[in-house]
């Protein structure tokens, strides 16, 4: 069936029908705005204050301790997003983070810098991380599985383009208000106001509104916590014997580490390298503008693309391209090329994660899908802060360096070649799934033994939601969920 912009406003006005999905939409809307809003006061006084020297280490430093403990601490998320109200996660992170950025308002005036303030963006960030995977984790509750890949292009581009008119609000209250401390102080407590907004839009829909399906009640401390490192156990077991979840995990984690390499190099760029109006703060936010122009391109390209080939195909190809991105206009060290760039690599990126974040909430139940999207954070920001921690070694002060632009581009080619060769051999990675489509149901060779081995032995609660993704049943098929109706123009194809 072809694909028409008239077919493109049915889908999204069909998912925008649903009450469910408007108020998910809402929560991520505001909560990412005034992430942006905290970032931006963030950036500017870590980073780009006249009164602070920026090197690689120091830089890398920053990230490390605001990504680096939550990426540990993160996975138990997971089950908390199993166990409780997802609505009442969003409710509790926008209340504490307000409380957060109130805190951050008082030491940004006192000129802090120490262990104080890295502690308080640490936990403001560490909260973040409940929330984005809530969010996530909510989504198939709200939306038929055959619409997920349009919800995740909707909610995930809007989510990123939110958070950089929210970090542009922030970035020119500072810049009309004169800069300094006070200026960054004011661009907090604007953000203390956003999140507080976030709490009252998060507290209007139900409490279970956004799943999970069961909840387990607490069981005492010491226990719990033998729980939780059980359950996580099973989770990475649960994604293990799910081959599609497992090799486009892998594939865009190793996109991300090449990521890593790429901004700090770049931040580096314009804080010591570019002068003039193409350098500096402002030079900085046309590569973010020019990215967020990409996110939204991949928004719509993806969908429409992923009509006609397999999601694993389009993530091999835009990887790929990425990686000759960054070699192509990275080497010349201009600043319009990284402007450029960043358009292209905000497309790859973009694209990437959409239908990542579409096969792992196809290949997850529900009751293990909070865990699953909290393994997915850790990966996606151990191997960002590895690589940041790589890019502190061996970039020069103004970050110009030709073999870590090679690196990168090279980074970004592999992960995508890779995953190509290895979708080639596992037919289940290569079947169509139409946006908009119900679940289909197409004979298929029979998986490799790792892929079709059974699930973990600790089973998800009585009562849990029956699997959001494709199951292989005895005989090699992919079977649509019970109830499931698969129009026959809808039925999607399997590349060979």
């Amino acid at each position: 069936m072809a694909w028409s912009s008239k077919h493109w406003t049915g889908s999204l006005r069909a998912l925008l029908d649903g009450r469910g999905f408007r108020q998910l939409y809402a929560c991520r809307l505001s909560s990412q705005a005034a992430d942006g809003v905290f970032q931006a006061s963030l950036v500017s006084y870590v980073i780009f204050s006249p009164e602070r020297a920026t090197s690689a280490g120091a830089l890398a430093t920053s990230l490390a301790v605001v990504v680096l403990p939550f990426s540990v601490i993160g996975p138990f998320a997971g089950i908390v997003l199993d166990r409780v109200s997802r609505q009442r996660v969003l409710v509790v992170s926008s209340v504490v983070r307000t409380v957060l950025m109130v805190v951050l308002v008082g030491l940004i005036l006192g000129g802090r810098t120490g262990a104080d303030f890295y502690a308080t963006a640490l936990a403001s960030v560490s909260v973040n991380r409940f929330v984005l995977a809530a969010l996530s984790a909510g989504l198939p509750m709200v939306v038929d599985v055959g619409r997920l890949v349009t919800a995740n292009a909707l909610s995930v581009t809007s989510g990123t383009v939110a958070t950089l008119l929210g970090a542009g609000v922030g970035s020119g209250l500072r810049g009309i208000t004169g800069g300094g401390d006070t200026a960054v102080a004011l661009v907090a407590a604007l953000a203390a106001l956003a999140y507080a907004t976030a709490a009252l839009i998060a507290a209007r829909p139900g409490r279970v509104a956004f799943g999970p399906v069961e909840t387990v009640p607490w069981q005492g401390a010491w226990s719990q916590t033998r729980s939780v490192a059980v359950d996580m156990a099973d989770g990475v077991r649960y994604l293990w014997h799910h081959g599609p979840a497992r090799r486009a995990l892998a594939a865009l984690t190793t996109s991300r580490a090449a990521y890593g390499l790429v901004l700090v190099m770049t931040v580096l760029l314009y804080r010591n390298h570019f002068t003039g109006t193409d350098g500096g703060l402002a030079g900085l936010a046309a590569v973010v503008a020019a990215s967020g122009a990409g996110t939204i391109l991949a928004a719509v390209v993806t969908p429409r693309v992923t009509r006609r080939i397999p999601k694993a195909t389009w993530i091999a190809l835009v990887l790929v391209a990425g990686g000759a991105v960054e070699i192509a206009l990275g080497l010349p060290f201009l600043s319009p090329l990284y402007v450029v760039a960043g358009l292209l690599l905000g497309f790859s990126a973009q694209a990437s994660k959409i239908c990542v974040d579409t096969i792992v909430q196809e290949e997850t139940e529900d009751a293990y899908r909070g865990r699953a999207f909290s393994l997915y954070d850790l990966l996606f920001n151990l191997a960002f802060v590895a690589a940041a921690a790589i890019a502190a070694l061996i970039l020069p002060e103004d970050g110009r360096s030709a073999p870590v632009v090679v690196a990168a581009g090279v980074g970004y080619c592999l992960a995508g070649a890779i995953y190509f060769r290895a979708a080639m051999r596992h037919p289940e990675d290569r079947v169509i799934r139409g946006v908009g489509a119900a679940h289909p149901t197409v004979a298929v060779p029979g998986p490799s033994a790792a892929d079709s081995a059974p699930p973990p032995s600790s089973s998800p609660p009585p009562g849990g939601a029956p699997s959001s993704g494709s199951a292989l049943s005895p005989g090699g098929t992919l079977s649509a969920p019970p109830g499931t109706t698969v129009p026959p123009a809808t039925n999607p194809t399997l590349t060979t």
